[in-house]
């Protein structure tokens, strides 16, 4: 079983790895503006790393969320299923969405083709697994929080930071702009810094 301290380094790390690819990725202003959106890819390895480091990100966030719930059976408590379906299911629908938003118009552009033709017909089948990955991952999210709650895992203002951080992290990809994502890795770390904190400190 992992100690605390290794549990606590996980849980920090998944923040730095979604905002590192977060960062990476060039902001599109307007999604609603496609000729944004072709500028952006032209910065393709920025364009390229930045989708599949936030992939990975998820995915490892998939493994952070297993040893949480390990470290917390050791201690008599467990994760809601709400929790773990939510998480599992929607990091797999994040990255899904993150490589095909990621790799689709870098292909085309690679080709000598304009990437615009991605986008103009990539609409409604990429934004539907983001909707989806919004959706489940930010349930997941709520449900680890407050079960956290619950089990007395979070004190004082821990408990509203990382709540807020949860609603957060599931609303701000409504707003239909690049800049939105720096909200998601805000809330990421609203919510997986004070849980870390919190984790560390147990003996």
């Amino acid at each position: 079983m992992r100690g605390n301290r290794s549990v606590s380094l996980m849980l920090v790390a998944f923040p730095i790895l979604l905002a590192l690819g977060i960062v990476l990725i060039p902001v599109v202003a307007d999604y609603s503006d496609h000729s944004l959106a072709v500028r952006a890819v032209g910065q393709t390895w920025r364009w390229f790393l930045g989708h599949v480091v936030a992939a990975l990100a998820f995915g490892y966030s998939v493994w952070v969320v297993s040893a949480l719930d390990e470290h917390l059976r050791s201690r008599g408590y467990r994760l809601h299923s709400m929790t773990l379906i939510g998480l599992v299911f929607g990091a797999a629908l994040y990255a899904a969405g993150l490589g095909a938003d990621g790799v689709g118009p870098v292909a085309l552009l690679t080709a000598g083709r304009d990437p615009s033709g991605f986008f103009d017909g990539s609409g409604l089948w990429v934004t539907s697994l983001f909707v989806a990955a919004t959706v489940l991952y930010g349930l997941g999210l709520i449900s680890m929080v407050v079960t956290l709650n619950n089990a007395g895992v979070l004190h004082r203002s821990a408990r509203w930071i990382a709540f807020v951080g949860a609603l957060l992290f599931a609303c701000a990809p409504a707003i239909l702009s690049g800049w939105a994502l720096y909200g998601v890795a805000a809330a990421a770390f609203m919510v997986f810094i004070p849980i870390a904190s919190m984790v560390a400190r147990q003996g």
